[in-house]
């Protein structure tokens, strides 16, 4: 799992929009969406204001993945909030897995799809061809 994708996990586990979010770390309309769909990079001054901004994110759970996401001793205290951020984590995690394996069949089946469309003009094209050649033959008959 990407950076971008452990943020996103944090905004949604908060319950914060990206609109938000980009709003309060001043990145330009729609940033952050884009990124997180691409997979893209964070940058560190992102990181940074990251770290500046939501100081109950912990920043080398961002960069690494390893840790906890919240840092705050307070709310990890209560093992009920660390059992929820653990089953929101996995829970997060098996969906991200699934929405790959989806994203990986509707691109095979959009190859397929290609595929039979250029079967289907070579069919029309051969079809055309013989018809218009049947159509000459019977001209000369004539």
């Amino acid at each position: 799992m990407k950076p971008i994708e452990r943020i996103a996990m944090y905004l949604q586990f908060n319950s914060i929009t990206p609109h938000a979010f980009e709003k309060k770390i001043k990145l330009s309309n729609g940033y952050f969406s884009k990124q997180f769909r691409n997979k893209g990079s964070v940058g560190s001054d992102i990181l940074i204001k990251i770290h500046e901004l939501y100081k109950d994110i912990d920043i080398m759970w961002v960069l690494t993945g390893e840790g906890q996401m919240l840092k705050d001793p307070s709310r990890l205290a209560n093992n009920s909030l660390t059992s929820q951020v653990d089953e929101f984590s996995y829970k997060y995690e098996t969906e991200s897995k699934k929405f790959k394996i989806l994203e990986d069949d509707l691109e095979k089946l959009n190859i397929v799809v290609k595929d039979k469309e250029k079967i289907i003009s070579l069919y029309e094209f051969m079809i055309n061809n013989n018809s218009v050649s049947s159509q000459s033959q019977a001209a000369n008959v004539i």
